[in-house]
């Protein structure tokens, strides 16, 4: 009985979320434009710290509840989802080529992933590892700042006296999109508890599906409204995030020594993965790189997620 009452919860958070989304993606289109900035650079802003509120919110409980494996679980685990799930589902629904995107955000993207390998290289996130995580946002957040002059959108066509409007449904909408994934996740990992599914495995799949949940449905939003830049912000943006953020938490408030499967089973996959996203994004800028194909990269991404998780549940 209880199973069935915490499925029907998870269905109504889930209409939460998509219905905040939506509100959320819309609402800073509009602002963007108001303001005078890119999509994309919405996308790495507004959208990438809202959608990766849940992964930042787990980081913090799982220090207070001493669970660290899941909250490294989540970030991994949340990363690789954006990629392989998120970006898969926005390659293989695209109507159109992408709006083009500046991609010179990438390489902090990469600098924070490399950075994350070599923390995990001895399975303990140090005080130092941390800080030069910070180093990174902050190098992230110089990145938007300086690239943000070449990709302005030059016909402002907002009204001011529309600000106010644009930023209160923003608001609603990341409330929306928060309190929505919150208790999706709650639900679900309190059915995979139940079954007793281990915590790294939980961190893997349930907490990382749950906590990327504003980021689909955020990506599924920007796919029917047309914003393809914003998808690649948002995915880039959140990934960043997660790392950078969630991590230094471990590093500051834990000395928790890592499961050894978390860097040689799914890193090793992110880094896989993250090299193919930063490849396809390239390529779709490129004239030659037909729809076609981006829906074939995408039907890839969406095959090796669905096979992680089947390699992580025990079925193959």
């Amino acid at each position: 009985m209880d199973l069935f009452l915490h499925l029907f919860y998870f269905l109504i958070s889930l209409v939460i979320l998509i219905f905040s989304a939506e509100k959320f993606v819309s609402s800073s289109s509009s602002l963007a434009k108001g303001l005078g900035v890119s999509e994309m650079t919405i996308g790495l802003t507004i959208i990438a710290l809202g959608t990766s509120a849940p992964e930042i919110f787990v980081g913090i409980s799982s220090i207070l509840n001493a669970s660290e494996s899941i909250a490294m679980g989540t970030v991994v685990g949340s990363n690789i989802s954006n990629i392989a799930l998120i970006f898969g589902v926005a390659c293989l629904g695209a109507i159109s080529k992408p709006a083009q995107a500046n991609l010179n955000q990438a390489w902090p993207f990469l600098l924070s992933l490399l950075m994350l390998g070599i923390s995990l290289l001895d399975l303990r996130i140090s005080v130092v590892e941390s800080i030069v995580m910070l180093i990174i946002l902050i190098n992230f957040i110089y990145f938007i700042f300086k690239f943000n002059s070449d990709d302005v959108i030059d016909e402002i066509t907002e009204k001011d006296d529309s600000y106010g409007k644009a930023f209160l449904f923003i608001f609603l909408g990341l409330l929306g999109l928060i309190v929505g994934s919150y208790y999706c996740v709650l639900n679900a990992e309190i059915v995979a508890k139940i079954i007793g599914v281990p915590d790294l495995i939980i961190g893997l799949t349930i907490m990382a599906i749950g906590t990327s949940l504003p980021e689909l449905a955020a990506t599924i939003a920007a796919l029917i409204q047309r914003k393809g830049a914003m998808v690649v912000g948002n995915i880039l943006g959140s990934n960043i995030l997660n790392i950078v953020l969630v991590v230094p938490i471990i590093g500051f408030f834990s000395n928790i020594e890592l499961d050894s499967a978390i860097l040689s089973r799914d890193f090793l996959l992110l880094v896989i993965l993250s090299l193919l996203f930063v490849i396809t994004a390239i390529l779709n800028q490129k004239k030659f790189f037909p729809i076609i194909a981006t829906r074939v990269f995408g039907f890839v991404f969406i095959s090796v997620y669905v096979l992680y998780v089947l390699r992580l549940s025990g079925l193959i």
